[in-house]
């Protein structure tokens, strides 16, 4: 498998490009509008999931969903800029790729090789999942009938302040960003995924019982199947700061073991970047500890929702 990435290109501009990899393997260009959009297919194990993407408004993705959910109803303009991927990160800048079908034509970030020639398969039927018609699509109409067909809504001061943290994460001023992402958050209550942004900025800063108290506060007020478990993989503009950063909590969490803050917040850590087998520990012995139980129980129980499904 491999990605198409450009994680070098930080873009804080609507574009007026899209590029995509077509059936064929060539790399095609088209303009676009505001109101153009694709539809995008993410599968792993035997789930799948089709959501609509805005390109002209898209800059980069920001968050990896854990659990593959994410809130239906939001219409923010910040998550248009900044979108997710749920389950697995396929980068920052990945290229989509054409697929197509009798009705409709959509796109996939998941590239298959052999012999350098790009194919795709059917995915089995697994306790009475369906794989995805990819020619009449009749098993995908009523999920994305669930999806509004307006545009984002419009640009609020909530998204600004949110841009703002982004762009000053992104320059390594983690000061500014810890406070525009509390402003977003205090102007939008209401949103779920703002502080999952908020605890990565504290963690940046190296405040770690700040950053676990509120990753302990959001997973207390979130279900990982309606509102989805968030981690912002993409506000770092490549992978080495934010690895350097978990490397520094592993030695502070392992000269403090008993400080379960710590193990928490190691073990949000290491699940985000998909280290499943080393976040076990951290998470155990955080939900051993009474403030932390029921937030390292939540992340225990994605965790086994990812590996049933990495099995599967």
């Amino acid at each position: 498998m491999e990605y198409r990435d450009r994680p070098h290109v930080i873009r804080h501009v609507p574009h007026y490009g899209h590029s995509y990899i077509d059936w064929r393997n060539r790399l095609c260009h088209r303009t676009i509008w505001p109101r153009y959009r694709f539809m995008l297919h993410y599968s792993f194990g035997p789930w799948s999931t089709f959501r609509y993407v805005y390109p002209y408004y898209h800059r980069k993705y920001l968050f990896v969903s854990l659990g593959g959910y994410w809130p239906l109803n939001y219409r923010y303009r910040r998550y248009y800029w900044y979108g997710y991927h749920p389950y697995t990160w396929y980068g920052y800048y990945p290229i989509a790729r054409e697929v197509q079908g009798d009705t409709y034509n959509y796109y996939t970030y998941n590239y298959y090789y052999d012999d350098n020639t790009v194919v795709s398969g059917s995915s089995p039927v697994i306790d009475g999942i369906q794989p995805v018609d990819h020619n009449t699509f009749a098993d995908i109409r009523e999920k994305l009938a669930q999806q509004a067909t307006e545009e984002p809504g419009e640009v609020t001061l909530a998204d600004i302040y949110f841009e703002d943290a982004v762009k000053a994460f992104e320059a390594d001023n983690y000061d500014v960003a810890i406070e525009k992402f509390a402003e977003a958050m205090a102007l939008a209550p209401d949103d779920m995924i703002l502080p999952f942004a908020y605890s990565q900025a504290l963690f940046a800063k190296e405040q770690y019982s700040e950053a676990a108290e509120v990753l302990r506060e959001t997973l207390a007020n979130v279900s990982p199947e309606k509102e989805g478990v968030f981690y912002p993989r993409g506000l770092y503009p490549d992978d080495d700061g934010l690895f350097e950063q978990i490397n520094r909590l592993a030695e502070r969490a392992e000269l403090y073991s008993f400080d379960a803050d710590l193990q928490l917040l190691l073990g949000y850590q290491l699940l985000g970047i998909g280290k499943l087998d080393e976040a076990v520990e951290p998470l155990q012995q955080a939900s051993r500890d009474m403030e932390n139980a029921v937030a390292a129980t939540t992340l225990l129980n994605v965790l086994e929702k990812i590996r049933t499904e990495n099995k599967q």
